[in-house]
């Protein structure tokens, strides 16, 4: 296969793609949302003055930093239920894997998040505001791990943008297509990751410099 057949096919093929990446977008999202709640949650229970109760949030926040997300991945996929009925009624509704790969990163984002804002809490309640919005950088910057990571979904039979390279090369029946497309594939990544890595560098840097206190400038 020649470099202007390759190029064709993977034009051919990028919407079938993007449909993929979004997808894994689409998980990242959630993921993010859901174990940022959790570890909201999680810190504000560290944080207790009742004794057990931090020490609940410190063990809970200690599992969910050490509990692999692709071993997660394949037990959600096999104990929760594809369906679920909802109570009082006849209606089913799908509980697509999708959300079960969400559910499985939300558990290290958990983690991430109860650390991180156990910090940014304690250093708000010291009135040191800009400290504690440090946190924003770093949720962001995990965030783009988190987008990273969502490729492992492929595993369970999700339809994002590994497991549709795989398709795509399956379905042309080259394998020579390999290599270039998987490449494309980590192009759609930079793409997304790398302007939001140098946004975040440079709000890192705006709140490092309002850190530092007048007399030092």
């Amino acid at each position: 296969m020649g470099a202007h057949e390759i190029f064709r096919q993977l034009l051919t093929w990028t919407p079938y793609l993007l449909g993929g990446f979004a997808m894994n977008i689409l998980i990242s999202v959630v993921a993010m949302l859901v174990g940022t709640g959790i570890g909201w949650a999680l810190a504000a229970l560290s944080l207790s003055t009742h004794r057990w109760r931090g020490r609940i949030g410190l063990v809970l926040t200690k599992f969910s930093r050490s509990m692999p997300t692709i071993v997660l991945q394949f037990y959600l996929a096999f104990m929760l239920p594809g369906e679920i009925l909802l109570p009082f009624s006849k209606t089913i509704v799908n509980f697509p894997v999708w959300i079960k790969a969400s559910l499985a990163l939300a558990i290290a984002v958990a983690g991430f998040a109860s650390d991180n804002l156990t910090i940014a809490m304690e250093e708000w309640k010291k009135g040191n505001h800009h400290a504690a919005f440090i946190f924003i950088p770093s949720w962001t910057t995990y965030a783009l791990i988190i987008v990273m990571a969502s490729s492992t979904a492929s595993i369970i039979g999700v339809s994002e943008l590994l497991s549709r390279c795989n398709t795509v090369i399956n379905a042309t029946g080259d394998t020579q297509l390999m290599l270039p497309i998987y490449l494309y594939a980590c192009l759609f990544f930079f793409c997304f990751c790398y302007p939001l890595t140098m946004l975040m560098k440079k709000i890192s840097k705006t709140l490092a410099k309002r850190l530092v206190p007048q007399s030092q400038r």
